[in-house]
């Protein structure tokens, strides 16, 4: 049913088990007593505390079929295009009170989307889709109201907010396992009287598998202002590994897909695994030691939590790796430099050859993928950067990175 038009609330027929509503056409405000950010007196003790990986849905395969959410039809639909394009951007979990910009804002522009061709079939949000300790209660005013006009599948990899707690008796994650990784898509608590479907996603960590691409997701948990983690990194914390032994295998299982020139592979997780010219953290070592291990590098990382555009590139073994971070999607525009909308990388930073581009806006990333190409368009909201500000084009075949003109989409 993406795309659909969906009728108000109380005027369309009642949806069968199993159907999937995405959009409400119709505007409904805030109700009082909807906006709280938790016990935000207690932030710093629990910010940076690691919290157990829930485990994935018992009996659910981790490779999640887009052909299971769109339908056999649709995605046979984008096999004959030849293109598949989505949508990515993380940290939009701005409430009303509280946010700087409205994410509604975001979301606005990539409803516009929707209704160009051709038509993006989903939305990959990277993480933080509720401030700031991720509980029920947040996800009307901070999720599904500024979303819903957005007619297509969010899927979603949770960010250190919404698995962060403020007491130990709390459940980590418990609020989004219930609007995202639910047994079968039905009518989410949170919701209010908007009619978006929860999605029936396996887990915190999974593929989704779409035609041109696979996308494994990767849950870095809740610390806050430091690298994230996805396993125990040698016994160096308390998680297990079984993040990592799933990425490894999945690595395994793409490569001779890879190199058959049958899908591309996206590795998205929240917190950025790279910085400067070297993976200088924990998480970006571990995960270089994944890709090391199952033999295949993916074609490119996406990560949010900085509050910005930002795009770096590393040389593997004379490959251009990109990396790229998109934590701009409504929630408080970080200001760690100054950004012109003349200039993609400030001239205070240009000392530093990994980055490509930096922006201080909001904004949201536009991704198009055929059997050949790989192409990431960031959109920016603002008129003075605007929509194609800066993009790539993958070869997929030789991995050659090539950048795009401002202001025009690649593919």
């Amino acid at each position: 049913m993406a795309n659909t038009p969906i009728p108000p609330v109380g005027t369309g027929p009642t949806p069968a088990p199993g159907t999937r509503l995405y959009a409400e056409p119709k505007f409904i405000p805030l109700l009082p007593g909807q906006i709280t950010d938790g016990e935000a007196s207690k932030y710093d003790v629990y910010a940076s505390v690691l919290q157990p990986i829930p485990a994935p849905r018992e009996g659910a395969s981790l490779i999640m079929q887009l052909s299971d959410v769109l339908g056999q039809s649709a995605v046979d639909d984008i096999n004959t295009a030849g293109m598949l394009v989505f949508h990515s951007v993380g940290d939009t979990g701005a409430d009303k009170r509280n946010r700087v910009a409205d994410e509604a804002d975001v979301s606005a522009y990539m409803v516009k989307d929707l209704a160009i061709q051709p038509v993006p079939s989903f939305f990959y949000h990277l993480g933080d889709v509720v401030y700031e300790f991720g509980q029920a209660a947040d996800y009307y005013s901070e999720f599904y109201e500024p979303f819903c006009a957005y007619n297509a599948p969010i899927f979603a990899i949770p960010g250190n907010h919404d698995g962060m707690i403020w007491d130990p008796s709390m459940t980590s994650l418990q609020a989004f396992l219930n609007n995202f990784c639910t047994p079968a898509p039905g009518p989410a608590a949170n919701a209010g009287g908007l009619i978006r479907s929860t999605m029936n996603q396996p887990g915190v960590y999974f593929t989704l598998a779409a035609p041109f691409v696979n996308i494994i997701g990767l849950y870095s948990n809740v610390t806050d202002k430091g690298p994230g983690s996805i396993s125990s990194e040698g016994g160096k914390n308390n998680l297990t590994d079984f993040q990592k032994d799933f990425l490894i295998a999945e690595l395994q299982r793409l490569k001779p897909l890879r190199e058959a020139n049958q899908t591309a592979v996206i590795v998205a997780l929240h917190h950025p695994p790279f910085y400067g010219g070297t993976a200088d953290n924990p998480l970006g070592d571990d995960l270089d030691d994944a890709f090391t291990k199952g033999g295949l590098w993916p074609d490119v990382v996406l990560s949010g939590h900085a509050h910005l555009y930002e795009r770096l590139e590393r040389d593997i073994n004379g490959i251009k790796m990109p990396y790229i971070i998109a934590g701009c999607g409504g929630y408080n525009i970080s200001s760690y430099q100054t950004s012109s909308p003349t200039v993609k990388v400030p001239p205070s930073m240009a000392s530093n050859t990994a980055l490509r581009a930096y922006v201080e806006t909001f904004g949201y990333l536009k991704i198009k993928v055929t059997k050949d190409k790989l192409a990431i368009i960031f959109n920016s909201i603002n008129p003075a950067y605007g929509p194609a500000f800066d993009s790539i084009l993958i070869d997929l075949l030789t991995h050659n990175v090539t950048e795009g003109a401002k202001g025009v989409e690649p593919l």
